[in-house]
């Protein structure tokens, strides 16, 4: 076995130490520039513009409220409408499909489609949204808006919903 050369072995498992992957450096240079490109082939220091990209993108304009500022009451809606958890997704996150909403002012944070929406409220309240199918046509929609001030505002809040959801269901079965 003199003339064979011995082969390395990949390690495999929880283990297995922690190896950054090497830049392509032809990728690179697609993705962000000839000084990209130049910086993956010394394996020197990132260009600006590479870092940046890597690091997530937070506006300073929609800078929610701190926790401490907000309430810690909460109220919840629940409510079984005739449509599909897709259409109740889609009426919840399309813009063009918000009519119901009336004064509710929202932005959708996070989503899994069709089962979940997190909607950030304009005055930093947070709103969970889910929806579960029963049966072909008809899903229930459970609703948590939480960090509210005080129990009034919750019980405003609450009369909101109902009210926005009950137009929800009347604009759905126009579908």
């Amino acid at each position: 076995m003199a003339g064979k050369k011995s082969v390395a072995r990949r390690h495999v498992g929880k283990d297995a130490p922690k190896v950054a992957p090497r830049k392509n450096a032809a990728a690179a240079e697609k993705k962000f520039g000839k000084a990209a490109r130049q910086a993956a082939e010394k394996g020197g220091k990132k260009p600006g513009a590479w870092r940046d990209a890597e690091q997530p993108r937070v506006s300073l304009a929609a800078a929610p409220t701190p926790p401490e500022a907000l309430g810690t009451v909460a109220v919840t809606v629940s409510r079984t409408i005739d449509a599909s958890p897709s259409e109740v997704f889609r009426a919840f996150n399309d813009p063009k499909r918000r009519q119901w909403s009336g004064t509710l002012g929202y932005r959708v944070v996070s989503a899994v489609a069709p089962r979940f929406l997190r909607l950030m409220m304009h005055d930093g309240t947070l709103v969970s949204v889910s929806m579960g199918r029963k049966g072909n046509a008809r899903c229930a929609v459970d609703l948590e808006h939480s960090r509210l001030p005080n129990a009034s505002e919750g019980e405003r809040m609450k009369a909101e919903w109902k009210d926005g959801m009950a137009k929800m269901a009347e604009q759905l079965d126009g579908f």
